[in-house]
């Protein structure tokens, strides 16, 4: 009996042995795992790690924000994002590109997997996804850009750059959004616009606005001279814009009686709304500019957003009353009012408009009823193409998206330029706030050199472009058959 028993306390002790080799070899697993680098070959990741949570209207992976370019592959993709697995998310949102070509979410995820677990520095992209998609669009693909080219050529001082999209479904989620986005430590700056100027200076966290400093929807503009500047803007004060444009109507086309048509068309129902008051800033400071270069504003009545507007009406009205030129004041959503007030002109009033009617739909359905109007733009494809020719941000946009960009795009990629040139000096929320304020501070990018005054808005910028028809020996950009072309 006793030797039997020897056998079996023999076979305990072996059994508990290898179950304890089997526990330590795990664990040994665990701890020698390595996340994925930034130049690493892709590889699977612990599935114990899980992507942190955020808000809904939020992600840099976890969830598709642009539904409109969802396919199989994207969502297969967010799936793997959120298990950690990033070699098979890497493969998916590469599959998904080769089908949506021109969708930026996808490649700034594709980015952002790539990094995987590794360090980076982390930037936010306020994009108006549920109020705007175009207009969002436009704006993530210069951020999305950016993006990728810094970390194409190794990242900043080494380290690749992480983006975390934000959408913007409603003006009024703009506190929420900037309550979170000031408050998570890891985030080192933000492209876009919000609300509270001076929540992004009590927590040190610099904000890059591609528009200007006035205009901006919902935005409520505090920072004043003497401040530390925080918030900067990559378009001039909208001030800059209509100063251009007036000068040019009044002292280079010598058009001195000028109707100014405003929008008092809204998205709700009140007296003055937050739509309309902008409107109304613009009207009285065209007015002031008009009259400061030498011209006058005629008392003609034009509101394009009146429910009972006739562009014929208005026409015979403004004739009569001696108008040689008509300043057009749109929302960027109500076009059409604009296109009946071309085709009823017929060429008889020089026609003048803001930075709203340099769109797309502008050429498509005005046609040659539009043409020589001129618009004061942030950017043009050609301003600055002579600066890098072969290589200019327009050329390799459109090589990368498959066709001409806005000029929205080209200011979203140049807040981003600022960015990354302040991050490579100094990669802490303090420091990159103290070298966009310094005088010598400057950065590349589409719409030229970039520096930013006192106040933090951008000096220079304003380029003025006219409708023209498209050469009909070479291709036509905009496929209209006519084009915005830079006014020399």
């Amino acid at each position: 009996m006793a030797p039997k028993d020897e056998n079996i306390r023999l076979l305990v002790s072996l059994g508990i042995a290898g179950v304890m080799v089997a526990g330590i070899l795990l664990l040994v697993s665990k701890l020698t795992s390595k996340p994925i680098s930034s130049n690493s070959t892709p590889s699977m990741v612990s599935p114990e790690f899980k992507v942190p949570s955020s808000p809904e209207w939020m992600s840099r992976g976890e969830r598709i924000l642009v539904t409109a370019d969802k396919t199989e592959e994207k969502e297969a993709a967010i799936k793997a994002f959120n298990s950690s697995d990033f070699g098979t998310a890497i493969i998916k949102f590469q599959a998904s590109l080769q089908k949506q070509r021109n969708d930026p979410e996808t490649l700034i995820y594709l980015n952002n997997a790539k990094i995987g677990n590794s360090k980076s520095l982390k930037v936010a992209a306020i994009a108006p996804i549920g109020t705007s998609l175009n207009e969002a669009q436009e704006t993530l693909r210069g951020v999305a850009q950016a993006q990728d080219e810094v970390n194409s050529s190794g990242g900043i001082n080494g380290v690749p750059l992480q983006v975390e999209i934000v959408s913007l479904n409603n003006s009024g989620q703009l506190t929420k959004i900037d309550d979170q986005l000031v408050k998570d430590n890891s985030l080192l700056a933000v492209v876009g616009f919000g609300r509270n100027e001076d929540l992004y200076r009590q927590n040190s966290l610099v904000r890059v606005s591609p528009n200007s400093a006035r205009g901006q929807s919902g935005a409520n503009n505090t920072q004043r001279l003497g401040d530390s500047k925080y918030v900067f803007n990559i378009s001039p004060n909208r001030v800059i814009f209509n100063q251009a444009l007036a000068e040019y109507i009044v002292k280079k086309q010598r058009r001195t009686n000028i109707v100014i048509c405003r929008d008092s068309s809204s998205i709700n129902n009140q007296t003055t709304s937050s739509t309309e008051r902008p409107n109304q800033e613009i009207v009285k400071e065209y007015n002031d500019l008009i009259n400061r270069f030498g011209g006058k504003v005629t008392d003609t009545e034009c509101d394009l957003g009146a429910g009972n507007f006739s562009a014929s009406n208005f026409i015979a009205k403004a004739t009569s009353d001696g108008a040689e030129a008509v300043l057009l004041i749109p929302r960027f959503t109500n076009i059409n009012p604009v296109i009946d007030i071309a085709k009823e002109n017929r060429g008889r009033l020089a026609l003048f408009g803001s930075q709203q009617l340099y769109s797309g739909r502008v050429l498509k359905f005005g046609q040659g009823d539009v043409k020589g109007m001129v618009v004061a733009v942030p950017w043009h494809r050609d301003a600055n193409r002579n600066m890098s020719p072969g290589n200019s941000f327009a050329e390799k946009a459109a090589k990368l998206w498959g066709g001409e960009v806005s000029p929205r795009t080209a200011t979203a990629y140049d807040a981003m330029q600022v960015i990354i040139a302040g991050l490579k000096e100094d990669s802490t929320r303090q420091g990159l706030q103290k070298v966009l304020s310094s005088p010598n501070f400057m950065a590349m990018g589409a719409t030229g050199k970039i520096q930013f005054t006192q106040s933090g808005d951008r000096e220079g910028g304003v380029f003025l472009v006219k409708i023209e028809p498209c050469d009909p020996t070479r291709p036509c950009p905009s496929g209209t058959g006519y084009d915005f072309v830079l006014v020399q």
